[in-house]
């Protein structure tokens, strides 16, 4: 297969864009249109949204086995379908029925965007994993989706913050929905002209998905997923309250995290140049040094300090650049020719891993901080350990778990 020219691996990952402006919303906005514009008990609304995080954690591996085993043309009417589904969903969702009840919509409204979500997600990481079969061209292929990721996060997290304080949450919301609906129409548009992956071979079906797991590779590059989504949900599941309470600069949070992805989307071709010359796997161990370094100094900082945690935000958005591009490309590498039968399987295992890590880190490490004594608005002196300390702890753990290249076929050491 030729390789993808430019203008072809960006649309190649054009996809990430709606997909990020949709999974921003559901995590930060969601809860705050529904308690303070709706009118919703906090008690009631925190159930609804964990049951349908765990209902959507626990589907994406049964997603991704049923895309590996559809024929190419109901493949592709699925992902229509989809993308239609969750582009109502998400208008459900932002304008509910007011003479229904309310929770019963948003569990529905939840439930479909997240179904649509992960298919689409799924089949994106699938198809850019079968796009270009070599080390060098997964790295690109990732990096043009996880930069276009980047943009759409942006957007979601810039658009909505900026109209609400003059409009209320609810108008926010709807004008983010309109902006969605129109950049899926022009993605839908684009992607007709996008290269054609890899097809699963003529009379041959899809493994069982207990053979993919027995696959000693694929499991320690899952642990590795794994813990390192973990040392970045923690920081991300505290940062409001670092910034609020040890920093005392809560109008500069939406700073903090412009800074963030920014760094991270400049960060993305740099790290796969880094690549070519050392090797996917040598390079992904120096982001994730990198961002241990960075985050030595964090404990330290206090009040009047948000100069130095700016340039934390800068480095180790850098480093998250790394974690982009070559994460679900070492997924692919581990299957080598198997991504067209069991890409599928592989990758909702990977987005069910980097949604169980928001799920660990917001289940252990907000219980934690409270048993160490900390509430919002008082004492934050154990604070900045649980910021930094215990994400160095997993981010170490993910470093040592990396696997060497030997155990990776065809990744050069």
């Amino acid at each position: 297969m030729n390789a993808p020219g430019t203008w072809q691996l960006a649309l190649s990952g054009l996809g990430g864009l709606p997909l990020a402006m949709v999974a921003l919303p559901l995590y930060v906005h969601t809860p705050a249109l529904y308690a303070a514009d709706f009118g919703v008990a906090l008690a009631s609304l925190g159930w609804v949204l964990l049951l349908a995080r765990l209902v959507d954690t626990a589907i994406d591996p049964l997603l991704g086995v049923w895309q590996d085993r559809l024929s190419p043309p109901r493949a592709r009417a699925l992902l229509l379908l989809a993308a239609v589904g969750g582009l109502a969903g998400f208008g459900w969702l932002v304008m509910p029925q007011r003479d229904w009840p309310l929770l019963p919509q948003l569990a529905a409204a939840l439930l479909l965007v997240y179904l649509a979500h992960g298919w689409l997600n799924i089949a994106l990481l699938r198809y850019g994993a079968a796009l270009w079969p070599s080390v060098h061209g997964r790295s690109r292929v990732a990096a043009w989706r996880e930069g276009w990721a980047l943009l759409g996060v942006l957007l979601a997290a810039a658009l909505p913050a900026t109209l609400a304080a003059r409009h209320g949450q609810q108008y926010a919301m709807q004008v983010l929905a309109a902006l969605l609906l129109l950049c899926s129409c022009v993605c839908l548009w684009l992607l007709r002209h996008a290269p054609a992956a890899l097809p699963l071979a003529a009379g041959r079906t899809a493994p069982h998905w207990h053979q993919l797991w027995q696959d000693s590779a694929f499991r320690r590059v899952l642990l590795v997923l794994l813990l390192n989504a973990i040392a970045m949900a923690i920081p991300a599941t505290l940062l409001n309250f670092y910034i609020a309470d040890l920093l005392r600069t809560p109008a500069l949070a939406g700073l903090f995290l412009l800074l963030y992805f920014l760094a991270a989307v400049l960060s993305l071709p740099l790290w796969v140049r880094l690549a070519d010359r050392i090797g996917r796997v040598a390079a992904w161990r120096g982001g994730m040094l990198l961002a241990l370094l960075v985050f030595l100094p964090v404990p330290v900082l206090g009040e009047g300090q948000g100069g130095l945690f700016a340039a934390v935000c800068l480095l180790s958005g850098a480093a998250l650049g790394a974690d982009l591009a070559f994460g679900s490309a070492l997924v692919a590498d581990v299957l080598g020719e198997r991504v067209a039968a069991q890409g599928g399987t592989a990758f909702g295992a990977v987005s069910m891993m980097n949604k169980l890590a928001l799920a660990v880190a917001a289940g252990f490490a907000l219980p934690l901080a409270a048993q160490l004594g900390y509430q919002p608005g008082g004492d934050a002196s154990a604070l900045p350990w649980l910021y930094a300390g215990l994400p160095v702890l997993f981010k170490l753990a993910a470093c040592l778990a990396l696997p060497s290249a030997p155990l990776l076929m065809g990744v050069k050491a």
